[in-house]
């Protein structure tokens, strides 16, 4: 196994497969998304897709700007190649540091929103009938989540994610990753994932040197008893 991704075409190919499956999951999650989010009223499936959507750009971020902290199971051999295998990613993809995918913002804001329920019901006030009869208690508003189909944006405890320049990142390293692998094209992505994982075989020239050189190898076909 070569030490460097750039000398190792068998990794290239499973990488990229599956980070072209995780693109085109996203881009339909978000399409499915709009279509919902433009209904009125909007129906609770648009937050469904919205979900799969943060999810499906998620793997596609960390794959491209995994983290760098050894997690349960992981050697450190491994932790040095998936550096290895961001920064080779982030290279040929023309993956720059103020990509929007590299922002997480929103969808931490949404895997830890219970943290932000928490947050918001240990302080919130318990006022009293004095309180309400005086007029003043205050409320502090709860998080939201809100979906803006006109401006292409959602929100989620105040932390804002444009998805116009997400889709259009997507669809430009898909695109990219096709030219480079056109396997990652072919219309189901869990085949093409799949059949990227698959291990090369090298094949064997009927020219080679023998390795026996002392004896007379030939090749041919058994006669048909």
């Amino acid at each position: 196994m070569s030490d460097e991704i750039a000398q190792d075409p068998w990794a290239q190919r499973v990488y990229m497969t599956w980070l072209a499956r995780d693109a085109r999951y996203a881009l339909e999650a978000l399409e499915r998304l709009m279509t919902q989010a433009h209904l009125d009223p909007m129906p609770p499936a648009a937050w469904f897709y919205l979900e799969s959507f943060l999810a499906f750009t998620g793997k596609v971020s960390r794959m491209l700007r995994p983290v760098e902290q050894k997690s349960h199971g992981q050697t450190n051999e491994g932790v040095q190649w998936r550096l290895k295998r961001g920064a080779y990613l982030r290279s040929v993809l023309g993956i720059e540091d103020a990509s929007p995918l590299c922002e997480r913002g929103v969808r931490n804001a949404s895997e830890h929103f219970d943290e932000r329920l928490d947050e918001w019901v240990v302080h919130h006030p318990r006022p009293t009938l004095t309180d309400l009869e005086s007029g003043t208690a205050t409320f502090p508003a709860p998080p939201m989540r809100l979906i803006n189909a006109q401006s292409w944006t959602v929100e989620v405890v105040d932390v804002v994610l444009e998805l116009k320049p997400v889709d259009q990142e997507l669809r430009r390293i898909l695109a990219r990753i096709e030219e480079l692998q056109p396997l990652a094209g072919l219309q189901n992505p869990e085949a093409a994932a799949m059949l990227g994982s698959l291990f090369s075989v090298p094949l064997v020239s009927f020219s080679a040197p023998t390795q026996r050189p002392d004896e007379d190898v030939t090749a041919g076909v058994m006669p048909a008893e």
